[in-house]
Order: structure tokens, then C-alpha cells, then sequence
């Protein structure tokens, strides 16, 4: 899988480059051809087709497809963008399924076995030590009842 994303990746940016350079060299062909009056764009076929823009009108058309030209390359952008995205998304939630859910099942599997030793020492160690404390203090209560009752018969006579 991997030599086939750096081969799709290779691919992808040799692509990216011709077309850069072509339309650098395009750019630069016009802009010399017709501004400064060289001969770098070849229109030998019709000889003074193009020319400098003399107006603002020109210029203005000229934007205008420059502009779209580069909301295609935008447009194309995005949806490259929006592929990535995607892709990454996937690979998060492939993660999430293969590496956190099973981290999260052993994390409950812990605490089920956590809750049942606190039960079992709960019930086997805690339990009798509070019988054998209720009962003491029962002792207790019962001696000083009994204290008292003696000093009731003592002060009545």
C-alpha cells in the first residue's frame, strides 16, 4: 500500500510540474510576444494576431480569464482538498476501530474486575469487622445502661 501511494505521488507531481511549466512558459511566451514585441510565443501562422491590450476594456477582459483560470485551478484545489480529507477521515476512524475500541473494551474489562475485588473485600473483610464493631459498641451501650442503672438505685435510697 505504501509503494503505491509514493508511485501515485510521484505520478501526481510530475503531472503538477509539466503542467506549471507549460503554463509558465505560456504566460511569460504572451506577456514578451505581444508587450514587449519578442518572439518567444510562436504565431508565425498569422503574423500580428495579438497585440499589447490598448485599452482598459482589454485589460479587463484579460483579468477576467486570468480569474477564471485561476478558479479552475481553486475548483480543482478544493476537490483534491476534499479527497484528502476524506482519506484522512478514514484513516482516523480505521484507528479509532483498530487501536481505541479495543483499548476501551480492556479499560472496562479493568473496571468490571476492579468493582468485583471492592465487592469481594467489601463482603469478605469490611463486612465482619463492622458486625464485630457494631457489636463491641452494643457492649458498650449495654454496660453503661446497666452503669446507670446502678447509680439510680444507689442515689434513691
Amino acid at each position: 500500500m505504501t509503494s503505491m501511494n509514493s508511485v501515485l505521488r510521484f505520478f501526481l507531481t510530475v503531472v503538477l510540474a509539466a503542467v506549471l511549466i507549460v503554463v509558465i512558459y505560456l504566460v511569460v511566451a504572451v506577456l514578451v510576444d505581444g508587450y514587449f514585441g519578442g518572439n518567444i510565443y510562436p504565431n508565425e501562422a498569422e503574423p500580428g494576431t495579438w497585440s499589447a491590450p490598448d485599452s482598459w476594456s482589454e485589460w479587463r477582459d484579460i483579468a477576467v480569464v486570468a480569474l477564471g483560470i485561476l478558479v479552475a485551478i481553486a475548483g480543482v484545489l478544493a476537490c483534491i482538498l476534499l479527497a484528502v480529507l476524506i482519506g484522512v477521515a478514514l484513516s482516523v476512524r480505521r484507528a479509532v476501530n483498530q487501536k481505541v475500541v479495543p483499548l476501551l473494551d480492556s479499560t472496562r474489562d479493568l473496571v468490571d474486575e476492579v468493582r468485583g475485588t471492592a465487592e469481594f473485600v467489601g463482603e469478605s473483610a469490611v463486612t465482619p469487622i463492622i458486625r464485630v464493631y457494631s457489636v463491641v459498641s452494643g457492649i458498650r451501650k449495654g454496660l453503661d445502661s446497666l452503669g446507670s442503672l446502678g447509680g439510680r438505685f444507689r442515689g434513691g435510697s
